[in-house]
């Protein structure tokens, strides 16, 4: 199977076989003639409207909990309309809701209104955030645990759908970017202000999001595979804002262009290539590893990353020797940075059987790379040798990056800068 495609393609007019718009069905005051049963016609409601009506021009944070724009209206008017029209979506809303997952009972609306007050009126909410991993498809059929309430789970065909982007105001971040995902990181009890409702609805709040791009880090380190995310929703504990028909409520957090730009090239139209579970199985080690790290090995991750994310060859290289660095470098070097960061990166990489000759002159070529671009004398395509390939020179820093931290997140014994050192010593020692 390809990638997901599910997207959603909001248009002014539904489908002849759509479900029912309940929340343009009623027309308020502000709606004039665009709903077919005026307000006035359903006595209670009209009567109920009024009366939200009252409360919400005595008591602000009502207002703001029941109407999202009536603050910006001109005149006293103006605003009780648009209360007005807000509520009746709102009702609308409601019997939207109850019809598609059947619910006729007193008790089951109760549970459906609940639901929308809490998300109106409450001053924090909580649930699951949810990251789904761009076009990077894994063998997993199940959640796999990271740390105490963070891990990565398969998104079934409900959650594919509720989170589809819209085609219609997709700009920046393509919505079948988003839509290509067959796994999301989960970070558990995630809590959000709701203190102003319109700023929460209509602007990207701020969030955390160290620990998803641990995983991101984690997820490339194991596989080598160029990934990111795009979007970040939150799946509600005991609220929501709306539904789209039968599916579970999501709350969209924000869209983000942390992907390489290669993906929007049509992306999801390529073969989907599965990370295999053995690299899958890496990844809590690797996480726990990172996460008790000092903080140079974090620097090195996070270039790591920033590397995979560029499309110029200087910002690439740049970064995976900024990383090496952070990684080889200890807090007294001074002269000759290179070729200790050569002879400490040989002795790592020797443990997993590559030549410390040939790792020690990849990284000399590397960091001869570096030094053009310093001064303005790179060529355009620099390429190193690598066994009978040529590579290009931003590429095998990344991957001499990559092993660096393979090997410190997963031995027994994590090494520093001095250790390697002294490991280096002792081989010269022996061979005396």
């Amino acid at each position: 199977m390809g990638w997901s495609t599910t997207t959603r393609a909001d248009s002014f007019f539904a489908a002849s076989d759509a479900p029912v718009q309940w929340d343009n069905m009623f027309s308020s005051s502000l709606g004039g003639g665009s709903a077919p049963i005026p307000i006035c016609e359903v006595p209670e409601l009209e009567s109920a409207a009024k009366r939200v009506v009252e409360i919400a021009m005595g008591d602000q944070r009502f207002e703001q909990s029941i109407s999202l724009l009536s603050r910006g209206e001109p005149g006293s008017q103006r605003r009780r309309d648009q209360i007005e029209f807000e509520y009746v979506r709102f009702i609308g809303d409601i019997i939207a809701r109850s019809e598609a997952v059947g619910a006729s009972s007193d008790d089951d609306l109760l549970a459906i209104y609940l639901l929308l007050e809490k998300a109106r009126f409450a001053e924090e909410l909580k649930g699951d955030l949810l990251v789904p991993i761009a076009l990077t498809a894994l063998d997993l059929d199940q959640s796999l645990k990271l740390a105490d309430g963070l891990w990565i789970e398969p998104l079934d065909e409900d959650m594919q759908r509720a989170r589809a982007a819209s085609t219609l105001y997709s700009e920046r971040i393509s919505a079948f970017v988003i839509a290509a995902a067959t796994h999301a990181i989960v970070q558990e009890d995630f809590k959000i202000h709701n203190r102003n409702l319109f700023n929460r609805r209509f602007r990207t709040p701020e969030i955390d999001l160290t620990q998803v791009d641990r995983v991101i880090q984690c997820l490339h380190i194991a596989s080598q595979r160029d990934t990111g995310y795009a979007q970040a929703i939150m799946r509600p504990f005991d609220w929501a804002d709306d539904w789209m028909h039968d599916l579970p409520a999501v709350w969209e957090i924000g869209q983000y262009h942390r992907y390489p730009d290669d993906f929007d090239n049509g992306g999801w139209n390529r073969e989907k290539v599965l990370v295999p579970k053995a690299e899958i199985e890496l990844v809590p080690r690797l996480f726990a590893g990172l996460s008790d790290a000092p903080p140079n090995v974090g620097l090195a991750a996070r270039r790591m990353i920033r590397a995979v994310l560029r499309t110029d060859d200087e910002d690439k290289t740049l970064d995976a020797t900024i990383g090496i660095e952070a990684l080889m470098l200890g807090n007294r070097d001074r002269d000759e940075l290179t070729h200790r960061m050569a002879q400490r990166a040989a002795a790592v990489l020797s443990s997993d059987g590559y030549k410390p000759a040939e790792i020690y002159r990849l990284i000399k070529k590397v960091y001869e790379h570096r030094s053009a671009i310093v001064h303005g004398r790179a060529s355009k395509r620099s390429e190193i040798q690598v066994g009978e390939y040529s590579h290009p020179a931003q590429d095998v820093g990344a991957m001499l990056l990559r092993l660096l931290l393979v090997n410190r997140l997963l031995t027994g014994t994590p090494w520093t800068p001095e250790s390697l050192d002294a490991q280096i010593l002792n081989a010269l020692t022996r061979a005396d």
